[in-house]
């Protein structure tokens, strides 16, 4: 049979389609249920699949095109069948998929297409039919799977999220206990929303009923009054535990909303549930513009704990509850609010990232990096997981190199804008630390700082504390905020 000339096309390895890719990632988080939320790693998979883990980190990333049969191990050891619908080729005239990442993501939409599935049909084969290769738009169920751009709560199947274990695992013991209470706290996009989606799937998988609430949808009139603020309170709760809003039955004006509220939560909430209710509350620093209401409500749900714990459980409906609370560190609660509030039950504190852990998530991207290199990436960006996970997406798709990315140069900059331009907002909430941060911007070595300010760069992010000095959290910033401050500080 005479070979095919250069001209003609040939098949590629394939790669997922969304539908491919999110039957994969759900069987493999049932796994992980089922196994109290143990992680299933690559190493694990592995060892069921007998594939390396770096060719399971292709799969898992649509990084590079693979064999059928590479995808059907996969498939089959999580109890799965691969359809022709859960997987597709690029172009022939691609090398691999990862020339493809240089495009946009509607350019990968318009240059890829399904073919047919046989083993035995190449595109070769067909050149002869009315079949063309022309630019065609692929059938929605067929696309690509298209990595969106890091940003927000992580899925609970995504092959990007990284594990805490130490973390998780004491969040998941204290869930099972009457009356706990977790507090998740550290910078924005650090991963605590992540965090606690995994704590109320954990709770669903105990039995045990979940509400989330997230305080961004209370409009500012609502936050403004304590009254209005806890009706609005009872009634998302009531909401999402499908039962009848009857607040009106309960509103007393000579009792007080706090006691309102809490005679609702017993007798119209907790008294109707016959298993434990855990209670997360999201962006709890939206409160902190409003002092008197942040010290109010956070009174408030510290009684509920301590009423969970005071009686035994047969006469006591508090017994069932458990509560969760995130909040962002930038804005700090002003000292009239009795911040000791905040410390109180288990408190989590997401550190940033280990040189491990940066080591797998650049793995799970496809990039092979030494560990030289990774010290130079966390010298750049810190262990930050929100930054981590944005520079691996755009070296996947090639919007910058790596020589690109590890110089600071001003490509990298660029693709942080909304980042840093958040930072420095920040930074303008406190006046009287831009005299101390300018000094730290322009010194190599560690920095004197008094307890205090530290904290409080500690807690927007912005250095990493060594004893009683700071240093800068990452060099990314260095560029960036010494074109803003204001030169005449000395």
């Amino acid at each position: 049979m005479q070979l095919q000339s250069k001209n003609h096309l040939r098949r590629r390895g394939a790669i997922l389609t969304d539908q491919g890719f999110r039957k994969l990632n759900q069987a493999k988080a049932e796994v992980e249920i089922q196994k109290n939320f143990k992680r299933c790693t690559l190493e694990d998979l592995s060892e069921k699949t007998g594939l390396t883990p770096n060719t399971l980190s292709k799969v898992f990333t649509g990084s590079v095109g693979v064999d059928k049969r590479t995808l059907e191990c996969c498939f089959n050891a999580l109890n799965l069948t691969l359809l022709k619908e859960d997987y597709l080729y690029p172009l022939p005239e691609q090398d691999n998929f990862a020339e493809i990442g240089s495009m946009s993501p509607a350019e990968i939409c318009l240059t890829i297409k399904p073919i047919y599935d046989s083993p035995l049909e190449t595109l070769g084969d067909r050149s002869n039919t009315s079949q063309t290769h022309k630019i065609e738009r692929p059938q929605d169920n067929l696309q690509p799977r298209l990595l969106t751009p890091p940003g927000g709560q992580m899925p609970l199947d995504s092959v990007f999220y990284i594990d805490r274990p130490i973390l998780e695992s004491l969040c998941y013991e204290a869930i099972q206990q009457s009356g706990v209470s977790i507090n998740i706290r550290a910078p924005k996009q650090m991963g605590k929303t992540s965090l606690m989606t995994r704590i109320l799937a954990y709770s669903k998988n105990l039995g045990y009923k979940t509400v989330s609430v997230s305080l961004q949808l209370a409009n500012d009139e609502i936050l403004q009054n304590l009254e209005c603020f806890l009706q609005w309170f009872c009634a998302r709760v009531s909401k999402q535990l499908d039962l009848p809003n009857t607040i009106a039955n309960f509103w007393t004006q000579s009792l007080g909303s706090k006691s309102n509220a809490t005679d609702y939560f017993e007798d119209a909430i907790l008294v109707n549930l016959d298993r434990p209710l855990v209670i997360a509350i999201d962006e709890l620093n939206q409160l902190f513009a409003y002092p008197d209401i942040a010290r109010e409500f956070l009174l408030l749900l510290r009684t509920w704990s301590e009423q969970a714990k005071a009686r035994v459980a047969d006469s006591n409906p508090w017994h069932n509850l458990r509560l969760v609370t995130v909040h962002s560190t930038e804005i700090q609660m002003n000292v009239a609010s009795n911040q000791s509030l905040l410390n109180t039950g288990l408190v989590i504190e997401l550190p940033e990232f280990t040189p491990d852990q940066v080591q797998e998530l650049a793995r799970r991207w496809g990039e092979q990096m030494t560990a030289q290199q990774i010290k130079k990436v966390i010298a750049l960006l810190g262990g930050h997981p929100y930054r981590l996970q944005l520079a691996f997406y755009n070296l996947h798709h090639q919007t910058i190199t790596r020589e690109q990315l590890l110089e600071n140069s001003a490509l990298a900059t660029a693709i942080y804008a909304d980042h840093l331009e958040q930072q420095w907002s920040n930074l303008q909430h406190y006046p009287d630390l831009l005299p101390l941060f300018t000094e730290i911007l322009r010194q190599s070595n560690l920095v004197d700082c008094e307890a205090v300010q530290a904290s409080q760069l500690y807690k927007m992010g912005l250095v990493h504390l060594h004893g009683i000095k700071v240093s800068l959290a990452c060099e990314l910033f260095r560029p960036f905020f010494c074109d803003r401050l204001p030169k005449s500080f000395p």
